[in-house]
């Protein structure tokens, strides 16, 4: 039987990519631990193809959205006619809602809910858009010629336009009331409703499903944003469940492949510069060792980054040595 009636809320997925199958399953998770008033997604013929829809979900056709760009203009200009609710939850293909005990209504006092950012200072917390919760008044509010669509779409919504919005009578929730809302980067209390993020996904699908998830990415993963987060999860959840151990082997192998495909101008970038920091971070020294030689013959100096390579010496002895005292 359905824990948590929520009538007045529209469960909202927007896909035309190849996640398509990761979203419905988002929507079919949801569905399954809340009794929505309504559910639809929107995406086009051809993405859909063969794929069922869940139960209740009903299909809002739309032209294919070429970029994420086109995605962002979508959703702050595009929703207000297919929501006949008071409010709206949008989910994503890596998010969904966990624990729906957690719900509150003072949810619904409020136009816009996310996960508090981590990187943003106070009034500009609130909040990740890949599970958020609007108001029908937001939606119709953003429909103003004022409001310029801008990517991401969540920045342009509680950033760039908040103060516009505020002054319309729209209110934004606070970091208090949206840590129980959803998370992106941190733990999954059960104290919090819903969550988005990929890095997420290993700690709360079955393991078959966990390793469908790892074979599904590609080397190009290791240009993501979630690409150490996802890392983290990956480690620490091995550590405790033996089951996740071949998806973090999947993941391993994927690095390596990324890695070797590297050229020079690539290596050298700041988003290869952090990788290397997780890869050190979270114990994998042999795909660290191996994007630092890299660098190294990029810049053509055998002694560069030497902080680097000694992070990465002294934290591979101290794990050798833990290991062997055990």
């Amino acid at each position: 039987m359905t824990a948590l009636a929520l009538t007045q809320v529209t469960l909202c997925c927007v896909d035309s990519t190849p996640r398509l199958p990761w979203a419905l399953r988002a929507l079919r998770r949801s569905m399954e631990q809340v009794q929505f008033g309504d559910a639809f997604i929107c995406t086009d013929r051809a993405s859909l193809g063969e794929h069922a829809l869940p139960e209740g979900v009903r299909l809002v056709e739309m032209a294919p959205l070429r970029s994420i760009e086109a995605y962002s203009e979508y959703m702050i200009k595009c929703l207000r006619p297919h929501v006949h609710t008071s409010h709206v939850l949008i989910v994503q293909w890596d998010g969904f809602v966990l624990h729906p005990a957690a719900w509150r209504d003072e949810f619904l006092e409020f136009d816009y809910l996310g996960a508090p950012w981590q990187h943003f200072p106070e009034p500009w917390t609130v909040g990740n858009g890949g599970f958020s919760l609007r108001s029908v008044r937001l939606l119709e509010a953003l429909e103003a010629p004022s409001i310029v669509a801008s990517h991401p779409e969540d920045i342009c919504i509680c950033q760039t336009h908040r103060a516009q919005l505020e002054a319309m009578g729209i209110r934004f929730a606070p970091r208090s009331v949206a840590r129980y809302f959803s998370v992106e980067d941190g733990p999954l209390l059960p104290e919090v409703f819903g969550f988005h993020s990929p890095c997420h996904l290993p700690a709360v699908l079955a393991p078959d499903e966990a390793m469908a998830f790892i074979d599904s990415l590609q080397p190009s993963v290791i240009e993501a944003h979630y690409f150490g987060s996802l890392l983290r999860e990956l480690v620490q959840g091995a550590r405790s469940r033996a089951e996740l151990q071949p998806a973090l082997r999947k993941y391993r192998q994927l690095i390596h492949t990324a890695i070797d495909g590297l050229n020079g101008p690539s290596s050298l970038s700041p988003h290869a510069l952090g990788v290397c920091k997780a890869l050190i971070r979270y114990g994998e020294y042999a795909a660290a060792g191996k994007l630092l030689r890299r660098r190294r013959e990029a810049l053509g100096r055998r002694w560069a980054e030497p902080k680097l390579w000694w992070r990465l010496k002294a934290k591979s002895l101290v794990s050798s040595l833990k290991r062997s005292g055990s």
